[in-house]
């Protein structure tokens, strides 16, 4: 479809959602009154709309600005809205119109036929929602004045969903800039850490009681190498900490940040602590590592769950214009929500992050449990390429295949690690040549997924899964596209979304 066309049908398309979207408030507004549970649903419903209408109204205002990737899979995000919200208003219409002999059953009757599709459009809603914001906040990363001037002055600013945005353009337009001062209360005093620290095994991070109320945070610490100057790396914790301070943890799957404490040694170099905030009513902290190594097979439901948590995890890292450098289940944290088994689970181990643009290192290191995670081309002590989000998204994909197959690929004897005995992979570790037994690592761990993953997690499961090992193939096997020229990290985030975030998204159990 041409640029024009395109537009129209996009105006179209917001028109109607609008349209339909009124029409339902409006009807549900008629029933509030009708019983005390619909009264609870449509207030639900109210507040899912009022923020979908904000990233309507954004939307039209700054489709003009908006990369030429992004436009094509918003005119499509706004498609499913539009079937989704005429869906809604048809059939509670045609309760509406119910009749019945008596005005007792017929208020019975509505009430029952009014719950069961004002849940239908919650669901609906927040579905929609949890697909659109990733893209939503792709925003942030355009670097295009005319968007800050549109969302100052032509949306609303009180909006929780516009004020994250803006204050995430913010954070990042002040990690674009040079010459910022590292001054600011986002680095803080250890004074503030009161009590003993409970180091969470396989990890950096420790939990610790923090402030006046003795709060319970996370420290996740760093571990930048030589090559690594302190005042470059105090300058990407300084801005990736300014980040956090703006995520909603249920909707990033990662920690909020309170700040930074920045740990000097005797060689003048400094590594730092994220102080991460515990979500209220979460607590007992494990690694996916220990749950696969230690907790019996978990359930379908609980491992698709995990596996979306993550994937939008690893979104939000590369939408603020981050690398994560570490994705591995020792950096994956799950807690106790106290009603299930598996709670939530957030994206730690910031040990090396930096922004996406920012120089890097080639440098590495020899353990073949952090380079089973590594694509082939980012192992050893000098891998031959540059850290790009690809190589994020690669580590997803093993950790992917770890979480269908329920099974801790890195297991221990005494404190010596062993692949598990499904992962043949000792004689490609031996290897002489090194880069050869990583390519041998990576063409197993496919067939693992190929063959493996179908029969029990199904073709859509097992198909992201290998888009992620394959995402920096040449040739026809990588879903992404090769050789993909991305200055902005715009391209790969929308083919990110749509192959494995909205893949994953559709999976239903």
């Amino acid at each position: 479809m041409d640029p024009g066309s395109l537009g129209l049908a996009v105006f179209s398309a917001l028109d109607l959602c609008i349209q339909y979207g009124g029409e339902i408030i409006k009807i549900c507004r008629e029933y509030r009154k009708f019983e005390e549970e619909i009264d609870e649903i449509v207030l639900v419903v109210e507040g899912l709309w009022v923020k979908t209408e904000v990233q309507l109204d954004s939307l039209r205002v700054l489709w003009n600005t908006l990369h030429g990737t992004l436009q094509p899979h918003y005119f499509d995000a706004l498609q499913r809205l539009e079937k989704k919200t005429f869906a809604a208003v048809q059939t509670i219409r045609h309760v509406k119109e119910l009749a019945a002999p008596d005005a007792s059953a017929l208020r019975k009757v509505k009430a029952i036929y009014i719950k069961r599709h004002l849940k239908q459009t919650v669901a609906d809603l927040e579905d929609w929602q949890r697909r659109f914001d990733p893209s939503w906040y792709l925003i942030t990363r355009i670097a295009n004045p005319v968007i800050d001037k549109q969302l100052k002055d032509d949306l609303p600013s009180h909006n929780p969903s516009t004020i994250r945005l803006k204050r995430m353009r913010e954070a990042i337009k002040e990690v674009s800039s040079i010459g910022n001062s590292h001054a600011g209360s986002i680095f803080m005093d250890m004074s503030h850490i009161v009590g003993p620290a409970h180091k969470i095994p396989g990890t950096n991070t420790t939990m610790v009681s923090y402030g006046n109320v003795a709060r319970t945070v996370l420290l996740d610490r760093t571990d930048y190498g030589p090559l690594t100057e302190t005042m470059t790396a105090k300058t990407y914790v300084r801005d990736l900490a300014r980040l956090l301070l703006n995520v909603e943890p249920m909707t990033f799957g990662l920690l909020k940040c309170e700040g930074v404490i920045e740990l000097p040694n005797k060689v003048d170099k400094s590594q730092f602590q994220f102080i991460l905030e515990v979500p209220k009513g979460l607590s007992s902290p494990r690694t996916l590592r220990g749950i696969l190594a230690e907790a019996p097979r978990c359930s379908l439901n609980h491992r698709i769950q995990l596996a979306k948590q993550l994937a939008r995890s690893v979104m939000f890292v590369h939408t603020s214009g981050f690398v994560h450098k570490n994705i591995r289940p020792e950096t994956i944290l799950v807690f106790a929500d106290g009603s299930s088994r598996l709670g939530p689970s957030f994206l730690s181990g910031f040990e090396r992050i930096r922004p996406s643009e920012a120089a890097t290192e080639k440098s590495g290191d020899l353990v073949w449990q952090k380079n089973l995670y590594r694509h082939p081309t980012r192992q050893g002590l000098w891998p031959e390429d540059y850290y790009n989000m690809q190589h994020d998204i690669y580590s997803l994909g093993v950790c992917l295949l770890e979480l269908a197959l329920w099974r801790s690929f890195v297991q221990y004897d005494g404190d010596t690690a062993i692949p598990c005995s499904e992962l043949d992979i000792t004689a490609a570790i031996s290897d002489k040549d090194p880069r050869r037994g990583a390519f041998a690592i990576k063409k197993l761990l496919v067939a693992m997924a190929e063959e493996c993953l179908p029969n029990s997690m199904g073709d859509r499961y097992t198909g992201l899964t290998v888009a992620c090992l394959t995402c920096l193939d040449s040739g026809e096997s990588n879903t992404f596209g090769p050789d993909v020229k991305d200055q902005d990290g715009i391209i790969v985030g929308v083919r990110y979304i749509e192959k494995v975030l909205l893949q994953i998204e559709e999976i239903c159990i």
